[in-house]
């Protein structure tokens, strides 16, 4: 999936030139510089809240691993910055809200050698998903639980698509 810019260039800003224009980040509530990491994050969380159903209030952007209630009581947590948490109520058995989805933000061409440093995050973290996205990649993946292997696929599915059923 491509980040669909013109719907969101044309509903909420112009597309910056200079590397000294301003967006409007909607989670910070307040204009922020567009440099080029910062604009795909901004554009990513516009693409999640309108598009995909994800709560606004569910994101948290720049968060450093030990700030993470499920983290707490971890020992010598490395000092990282998760670009953008998506979090969610009832999907773990012990924490009442618990990362479900972490997702790191890119200006360059995405590699393979940037996969270890999401699913390393992710290894401390344990949010149930993880993605690497820029302006115009997505690569989705999880752990599959019967084998251990990573899987992807090029789409951040909907909100609703990641949450367990309840009966």
């Amino acid at each position: 999936m491509l980040l669909n810019f013109n719907f969101l260039s044309s509903k909420f800003f112009l597309m910056p030139e200079p590397l000294d224009s301003l967006i409007y980040c909607p989670l910070r509530k307040r204009k922020v510089l567009a440099r080029p990491e910062e604009a795909v994050r901004v554009k990513l969380i516009y693409e999640m809240t309108e598009k995909l159903g994800y709560p606004l209030s569910s994101l948290a952007l720049e968060k450093e691993l030990s700030f993470m209630p499920h983290l707490a009581l971890e020992k010598a947590l490395p000092k990282r910055r998760l670009d953008l948490i998506c979090f969610a109520k009832g999907i773990h058995p012990e924490y009442d809200l618990y990362p479900l989805l972490l997702i790191e933000c890119k200006a360059v061409k995405l590699t393979p050698k940037m996969i270890p440093q999401v699913t390393g995050y992710n290894k401390i973290l344990k949010a149930y998903f993880f993605a690497l996205v820029n302006s115009n990649e997505i690569q989705f993946g999880r752990v599959d639980p019967k084998n251990g292997c990573y899987q992807f696929i090029n789409r951040i599915p909907h909100y609703h698509e990641l949450m367990p059923k309840r009966f």
